[in-house]
C-alpha cells in the first residue's frame, strides 16, 4: 500500500517537522478505536487523522498520493471524494 503526503513548500513542511514528501505509515498492529480502522502516523510517529489533515492542506499545501483510498479514507475518517487526495497506481 502507498500513501505520500507531500507538502512542495519545503520551509512550510520543515516548519511543520516534516519532508516535502513523507511516506506514512500503515500501523497493522494498533487500530484506532473499537471498529479496527486502520492507523496511519507521520515520520515522526503522530497519528494522521481528519483534523491534522485538513490543517496541513489548508496551511501547507499538502497532498496525499495513494493506490488504496478506501482504506485512507477509512483511517482517517475522509470522504471518497476530500479535495487533495490523488489515486495513483
Amino acid at each position: 500500500m502507498i500513501i505520500r503526503l507531500i507538502i512542495e513548500d519545503a520551509e512550510k513542511a520543515k516548519s511543520r517537522g516534516l519532508e516535502t514528501v513523507n511516506e506514512l505509515v500503515n500501523n497493522e498492529s494498533f487500530c484506532a478505536g473499537s471498529d479496527g480502522y486502520p492507523v496511519f502516523q507521520l515520520p515522526d510517529e503522530q497519528m494522521l487523522d481528519c483534523q491534522l489533515w485538513r490543517e496541513l492542506r489548508e496551511e501547507c499545501g499538502a497532498r496525499i498520493e495513494t493506490n488504496n483510498i478506501c482504506k485512507l479514507c477509512l483511517g482517517i475518517g475522509i470522504p471518497r471524494d476530500e479535495p487533495g487526495v490523488m489515486v495513483i497506481d
